[in-house]
Order: structure tokens, then sequence, then C-alpha cells
């Protein structure tokens, strides 16, 4: 709910209260060390490979300052991720140290390059959910400090701060306990972001959702004390590039598996089962503030999976908006449930790609790990725009295949398909695949497997631990792409 304020500025002395991050690439200082204040030279000698080599503390002024000299280049992860882990860092010492403020110098084309990636380790690794503390710290500024281009780097930054926003306002809705998210709430949340971005927002009750028969959501949110909703957020620019994106997210508020119970341990961070949600709502606001010439429509259905007198039990057979039928064998496999009538409703919008996010398997997690998401696509070149988008940001996707042979384990004699298979293998391929019978025909979609990147326990890179605000970024680089 707090994050550090960044700022460019052109020049800088040295200033009590301060920590100073002097960043060298490959033994390249990307400050001018000529120009540099006596106060700071002690710390410039520094370079050794990680994280801060030299530390020098000194007086500047009225206070104490401390300069720091640190690599930004890491074996395990790109140069721009590099400048953004180092100013999360330095944000985590100055807080130690009971400093006011991180100062980075940066100074030429070297420098000016990595300017969008301080801002990100200041905006979304200087945030921290802090709603439900009694004493909030407050939070630190993070300046830039950079001489030629400053002009040019206040442009841009300008444009990531309404991007950053977004991605925090998703984690700031995912990080709440259950019982301060539900169906209803979420809603709120969703129309007063997506009115405020420039979105029109229509929500359905769960009357409205009984008459357009959604029985995937009305099945999987029937235990909850409070209804299923379904939200459609839209933005149309005035000018468009012709391409109408259509975004789906899963969002279960909270997911204790229903009738096929999670285990205990764990179930506590099933409050982040909307990261699909979230990342589509709040990729639709970005989009739509920073005006670009795509239509987009985000599509998010809403449910608490509980157990309760209306909830649905394994053997159950729904009916879903599309007329298929879907024999349940675990209730624990419910987004796929969900996204089945949203992806229905994503088809009758006229798009011309549609892609859908979901926290879906835990296989996905045990495939690729915390940090990778699994990509499925029927469009090889909504895959690539996808996976290039997600490297310009700093987000991983990895593709992964649409096997038709696995459809065999979704067959039943009672339903037209069933939501799990019989066995352990191949989860996330054939819960891809399960989607694939909602996706519409013809028209290129894409499903982005997120359970391991949405939320974590630990830091992961710059972000600290709990909901990541994962694809948000990738998803406003796809519809930029889209718009030029």
């Amino acid at each position: 709910m707090s994050t550090s304020r960044f700022s460019i500025v052109e020049g800088y002395r040295p200033t009590g209260g301060d920590l100073v991050l002097l960043p060298f690439l490959r033994k390249t200082a990307l400050f001018s060390a000529g120009n540099l204040d006596p106060v700071l030279r002690g710390a410039a000698a520094g370079d050794e490979a990680g994280a801060v080599s030299t530390v020098h503390a000194g007086r500047a002024g009225r206070g104490r300052l401390l300069a720091m000299a640190a690599r930004i280049d890491n074996s395990a992860y790109p140069d721009l991720d590099g400048a953004k882990i180092a100013v999360s860092r330095a944000l985590e010492r100055a807080r130690k140290e009971n400093l006011k403020r991180v100062v980075l110098l940066l100074d030429g084309k070297r420098g000016e390059r990595f300017c969008a990636a301080v801002h990100e380790g200041a905006a979304l690794g200087g945030y921290s959910f802090d709603k439900y503390l009694a004493k909030r710290p407050a939070p630190l500024a993070v300046v830039a400090v950079l001489g030629n281009g400053a002009s040019a780097a206040r442009k841009q930054a300008r444009r990531d701060a309404r991007v950053f926003a977004e991605v925090n306002a998703g984690r700031d809705i995912i990080n709440e306990p259950g019982n301060a998210a539900n169906p209803a709430t979420v809603a709120a949340h969703f129309r007063r972001a997506g009115r405020k971005a420039g979105l029109r927002v229509a929500i359905w009750d769960r009357k409205r959702l009984e008459r357009e028969r959604c029985g995937g959501v009305l099945a999987v949110g029937g235990g909850s004390a409070t209804p299923p909703r379904l939200l459609i957020g839209r933005y149309s620019p005035r000018r468009s590039s012709g391409e109408h994106l259509v975004l789906v997210g899963k969002g279960v508020t909270f997911d204790t598996g229903g009738y096929s119970l999670k285990p205990g341990q764990g179930m506590g961070a099933m409050k982040c089962d909307m990261g699909g949600a979230a990342a589509m709502f709040h990729a639709a606001c970005a989009i739509a503030r920073l005006k670009l010439p795509v239509k987009v429509t985000a599509i998010t259905p809403l449910v608490e999976n509980a157990i309760g007198r209306g909830g649905y039990r394994p053997g159950d057979i729904l009916r879903t908006r599309s007329g298929r039928t879907v024999q349940v064998d675990n209730t624990d496999a419910e987004g796929r449930l969900i996204l089945a009538d949203a992806l229905t409703i994503a088809g009758e919008q006229k798009p011309t790609l549609v892609i859908d996010a979901a926290t879906l398997t835990g296989a996905c997690v045990v495939a690729l790990g915390p940090e990778i998401a699994g990509l499925y696509s029927t469009d090889k070149n909504l895959a690539g725009r996808i996976s290039s988008a997600g490297e310009a940001c700093g987000e991983a996707f990895w593709e992964m295949p649409l096997y038709a042979g696995y459809r065999e384990g979704l067959k039943t004699p009672a339903a037209d398909i069933r939501n799990i298979t019989g066995d352990r293998w191949a989860g996330s391929i054939t819960a891809a695949l399960f989607l694939q019978n909602w996706a519409p025909e013809g028209v290129p979609w894409a499903h982005l497997d997120i359970a391991g990147s949405a939320f974590s326990e630990k830091p992961v890179k710059h972000l600290g631990p709990g909901a990541q605000g994962f694809a948000i970024k990738t998803l406003v680089e796809v519809a930029r792409g889209l718009g030029q």
C-alpha cells in the first residue's frame, strides 16, 4: 500500500541522510568518476561482482551519508534486472541505517539506459503491503541523478509511472486477506479502478449470471456466503489500430478447494488465486491510462471456492454457457470451470486476439518453478509477441505444448468432458487443453499459467514477498506492439 517515490535530477551534492549508490557495469562506472565529489570517492573504488562491495560512511552537512559501489551485471539475470535489484537492496539497507533516501548516480548514454530500471526498482521494489500495520514505516524516496538525457528520461518516467501504479494496485487487492477480499469487494475495487482509468465497467450479479447461463461460475461460487460476480471492462480508443484484445482472468478470491479440500499447510496463501483477474483487469487499466490505440476488453469472473450449503460436489455435471457439459471429478480444479464461461463470453466480443491468465495448476510450478509462467497458444505469432514482451520487461514465459494426445484423459462417458484426468501427469498441459475447448474458434488464443509467478512467500529479484503483479507489464507491452 506504500511505495518509494521516484524523481530525476540533473546534479547532486552529498547530503546527510542519503544512501548513494555508485553503479558499475563490468567494471565500467555508469557515473562520471572524474566529477565525483571527494566525499564519495572512497566508495567508488569498489566494483566486485554481486551486491554491495564497498561502503564508505561519512558526513555531509549535518547528517550521516552512506556511499556504496555495486556491480549491476549479475550472472543470473540480465543487466536491467540487476539495476532493479540493486535499487531494492539499497532501499533495504537505507531502512536499516535509518537513512532518508536512496540516490543513484548515472551519467551519459550508458547511465540513461538504466533509468527506467531504477524507476521500477523504486516503484515496485519499494512497495510494501502495510495496510494492517499499526505503525507504518515512511516510504523512502529514490532519486536518479542523470546529467544528459534527464528531460527524455522524465517523459519516459511519467509513462512508466502509470503502469507501475496499476501493477501495485493489482498487488494490493491480491494481498488483501480473504475476509476482506470477496467477490463483492473485489468487484467494487475493479469498478473503481476501471472507471478511474477510463474503462466502461459492467458487473454481472448472480441473477444476471443465471440469465446468461454461466453454469461454471455459478457452481464454483455456490458454496460461498458472498455470491459470484463477473466483470466486463471495456476500453475503446478514439483512434484504433483495428485490433481488439480480450483479456480473461481467473478470479478465485479465496480457494479452499471446495469439498476436495486443500491441505491446511499453505492454504492461507490461497487469497492469491485471483492473480489472473488482477493482472488482466489492471493491465486493461494501464492500457487505457496510456491511451494506446488498441481496443481492449477485460473479463474477470469472481468467485470464492468455499464449502457450504450450495457448494458443488465431485461427481456433479455442469452445463456451461456454451452448452458444453463438464463432469466435476475434483472441486479443486475450479479455475478452469469459471474460465470456460468467461472464454465463451470473450468469443462473443468479436476479438482479434484472446489471452487468459490464471493461477491454474501446481503442475506448472513443478515444471517451471516460481519465476517462469507457462505459455500455451494456438498461434505462434501471438506466443512470440508474449515471450518477447515478457523478455523486454523482465517477466519470463516458457512456451508449452498443446499436445493433442493428452486429450484422451479428459474424456468421460457421462459428459462432454471432465475437469481433470485420472492420473497426475502433465497437469498444466491437460488444463490448457481443457480451456482450449472454450477458446474462440479461428481467433489467436494464449493461456498463461501464472500459478508460480503471481505470488511468492519470499522475495523474487527486486520484488518483496506477496503478490508480484506478474504479467501486467508484459500485457501492456503486447498492446503497445499491437498499436504500432
